[in-house]
């Protein structure tokens, strides 16, 4: 025999007011919070059709030039708004959806569509007036140019 009766979460949760169900659920609702996360990190999208995602991107500095990799499957080229304001990258787009069909039953739906769009602070300074982008297999690349007062200089350290 128990001497203190065993609740499941559900009962838990619907329980009364006191300060311990209380704590179970903020509880409960921060595990929930966590779990959504990181099973979906951005969300359902808002509605369908209109939703706001950003892509994935990878960002590499050399010497002379700043390269950023995002990845655009499925998006012309031509739907794509690239724009550098000081130091942030911004990449803007839509990603339209193909003809619907009337007849489907959708019965699950990952692919995205809608408005997209991404800011990426740029470690230093680039020339806006030198910068590329090129698209090929649904990876936009990036390639902006250093401005000359922003490259790292070698400085010799003199013994005394």
């Amino acid at each position: 025999m128990n001497i203190i009766p065993w609740l499941s979460k559900r009962e838990d949760r619907l329980g009364t007011a006191s300060p311990e169900n209380a704590v179970a659920r903020f509880r409960n609702e921060m595990d929930h919070l966590f779990e959504r996360f990181f099973t979906d990190p951005f969300g359902p999208p808002m509605d369908r059709g209109q939703s706001l995602f950003g892509p994935r991107v990878d960002l590499a500095e050399s010497d002379n030039e700043i390269t950023v990799k995002a990845e655009l499957p499925g998006i012309n080229p031509k739907d794509v708004d690239l724009r550098v304001e000081g130091n942030v990258l911004m990449i803007r787009g839509e990603k339209k959806q193909e003809k619907e069909e009337q007849r489907r039953n959708y019965h699950y739906v990952e692919r995205q569509y809608g408005s997209f769009q991404r800011s990426i602070p740029l470690p230093t300074g680039v020339d806006p007036d030198k910068v590329e982008a090129a698209y090929k297999d649904g990876v936009l690349t990036v390639t902006m140019a250093k401005r000359p007062d922003a490259k790292a200089r070698r400085i010799t350290v003199k013994t005394a």
